[in-house]
C-alpha cells in the first residue's frame, strides 16, 4: 500500500514519539485480529459540501524506527470507513487520521483479538480527544483518566500548601482502590490488567500490607507481573525483612508463566540477596544465572550482577569518575577525599524522591563533611531544569553524565552510594532511604 511521502515521513517521527504506543503485551504472543470502523465528517461551518471522502485512517506500530501498517482505510463520501487490523500481539498502537497529506489527529488504539472498536470524529476537533469506543478502549480510557486525575489531585495538594504524608497516603489508597476495581468493571481487558498492577505498585511504600495482599492476587498472565513482584518484594522487606522478601520473590518466580518472566524474577532474587549483604550467595547465583543464559540477552544481566559483586559492594574502592555540573564546573571524585560523598541517581518526576526532599535537606545541613552529588536520569534536560525552578536542593547536580550510571550499575531509581573519606563504598541504597543514610552517617566513628 502506498502513502504519500509527507505522511510517511511524519509517521516515522510520530510512531517513535507517541508515548501511548509504547505499551505492548508481548507475553501474549501470536497475532491478533480486530475491527475498527467509524464515520469522519467536517463541520458544515468549515465545509458545507458534505463530501467526506478521502480521510485516511492508519493503525501502525514502530518497528526499529520505521512504521509498519497494521490497518488502513479511506472514507467514502459519507465519511464511513472500516478496516481489519492484524497486530503482532495485544497492545496499544498508534492511530492516525490524515487528509490530503496533512495529519489531523493522532491517538492510541487498544487492539485485542476479536475486539470491535468504533470512531466518530467531526473536524476541526480543536483540543478534544478522539473518542474510541470498545470494551478494550473504554478500559484504557478509564485507566488514563484515573491516573491523570490522581496526578492533578496530588499536584493540587502541593500547590495549596496542604501536602502531608497522611493526605497523600489517603489519596493514593483512594486511587488504588479505583484502579483495583477496574478488573470487575472491565474484566479481561488490557486496561484492567494495567490498572490492577498499578494499584499494587503505587500503594507500596504507603500501605505495604495492602500492596503485598493485592500482589498475591495478581495473575502471572498479567503483563506487569514482574513489576508487581518487585513492588511486593520491596513492601515485604519493609514489613518483615529481606529474608521474607526473598521467600516471597521465590513464590512469584514459581508462578511465572513465561521464560522471560522466570529469568527476570530469578535475577531479582539475586538482587535481593545482594541487598541483604549475602554477597557470597548472590555471587554464586549470579554466576549460575550467567552460565544458564549464555547467548541470550539475560546473559548480560548475570554479567552486571557479577560486576556489582566484584566492584560495588561495601569496602570496595568507589569507581572513579569526572563530570561537569549544571554550572559547567568540573568535578572529580578523587578531589573529594577527606569528605563523605553521597552519590545519588534519581528521577526528578518521581513522587518518592519529592517526598524525600525535607530529609535530604536535613541531612545536608546536619552533616558538615558530607558532599552530595545528584545525577538526574531524566531523558530531557528541561525536566530537570523545571524541577529546580521552585526548589533549593543542596548539593552538586548533573544530568546523565555519559557512562556514569553503567559504571555504578544503576537499574532502579533512586539509587544511592555512600562513600567514605578514603573513597571506599560504605553502602548502597535502593529506593527511599534517607533515614537509613542518616543512621549510617551518625554511626560512623
Amino acid at each position: 500500500m502506498k502513502f504519500n511521502r509527507l505522511l510517511t515521513a511524519v509517521l516515522c517521527f510520530a510512531v517513535a514519539a507517541l508515548p501511548a504506543c509504547a505499551y505492548q503485551d508481548a507475553s501474549q504472543g501470536g497475532g491478533v485480529r480486530s475491527l475498527l470502523s467509524g464515520v469522519i465528517t467536517v463541520s458544515p461551518a468549515v465545509d458545507p459540501t458534505k463530501d467526506y471522502r478521502g480521510f485516511e485512517v492508519l493503525v501502525a506500530v514502530d518497528n526499529d524506527g520505521e512504521p509498519d501498517t497494521l490497518g488502513f482505510a479511506v472514507t467514502d463520501s459519507t465519511g464511513a470507513f472500516a478496516m481489519d487490523i492484524v497486530a503482532p500481539s495485544r497492545g496499544r498502537y498508534m492511530l492516525v487520521i490524515s487528509r490530503r497529506g496533512s495529519i489531523l489527529t493522532m491517538s492510541a488504539l487498544a487492539v485485542a483479538d476479536k475486539d470491535t472498536a468504533t470512531v466518530r470524529a467531526v473536524f476541526p476537533m480543536g483540543s478534544r480527544p478522539l473518542r474510541i469506543r470498545s470494551m478494550e478502549n473504554s478500559a484504557w480510557m478509564a485507566y488514563d483518566n484515573t491516573t491523570a486525575q490522581h496526578r492533578i489531585s496530588l499536584l493540587k495538594l502541593v500547590q495549596d500548601g496542604e501536602y502531608d504524608e497522611e493526605k497523600a497516603a489517603n489519596l493514593i489508597r483512594q486511587t488504588g482502590t479505583i484502579l483495583w476495581g477496574m478488573q470487575e468493571t472491565f474484566p479481561g481487558t488490557m486496561g484492567a490488567e494495567w490498572a490492577v498492577a498499578e494499584a499494587v505498585t503505587m500503594t507500596a511504600n504507603w500501605d505495604d500490607s495492602l500492596a503485598v495482599d493485592r500482589a498475591l492476587q495478581v495473575s502471572p498472565l498479567n503483563p506487569r507481573f514482574v513489576d508487581v513482584a518487585r513492588a511486593a518484594r520491596a513492601a515485604q522487606s519493609r514489613l518483615a525483612g529481606q529474608e521474607a522478601a526473598i521467600v516471597l520473590l521465590e513464590q512469584f518466580a514459581a508462578q511465572a508463566e513465561e521464560d522471560l518472566q522466570q529469568s527476570t524474577l530469578e535475577f531479582e532474587i539475586i538482587a535481593a540477596h545482594l541487598d541483604s549483604a549475602e554477597h557470597d550467595v548472590a555471587l554464586e547465583k549470579a554466576i549460575a544465572f550467567r552460565d544458564e543464559h549464555v547467548g541470550t540477552p539475560q546473559e548480560e544481566w548475570g554479567k552486571r550482577a557479577i560486576y556489582e559483586l566484584e566492584n560495588l559492594i561495601p569496602g570496595k574502592q568507589a569507581p572513579t569518575f569526572s563530570l561537569r555540573d549544571l554550572s559547567g564546573d568540573a568535578l572529580v571524585l578523587e578531589d573529594l577525599r577527606g569528605s563523605y560523598v553521597l552519590l545519588e541517581f534519581y528521577d526528578p518526576q518521581d513522587d518518592a524522591y519529592e517526598r524525600e526532599m525535607p530529609g535530604r535537606a536535613a541531612l545536608a545541613e546536619s552533616v558538615a563533611d558530607l558532599r552530595i552529588i545528584s545525577i538526574s536520569m531524566a531523558p530531557d534536560s528541561l525536566i530537570t531544569e523545571a524541577f529546580f525552578d521552585s526548589r533549593d536542593v543542596p548539593g552538586t547536580h548533573a544530568i546523565r553524565p555519559p557512562g556514569l550510571a553503567p559504571l555504578y550499575n544503576v537499574n532502579v531509581l533512586p539509587t544511592r552510594f555512600l562513600i567514605d573519606a578514603e573513597g571506599r563504598i560504605i553502602a548502597k541504597y535502593v529506593g527511599s532511604a534517607m533515614a537509613a543514610i542518616y543512621d549510617d552517617l551518625v554511626g560512623i566513628p
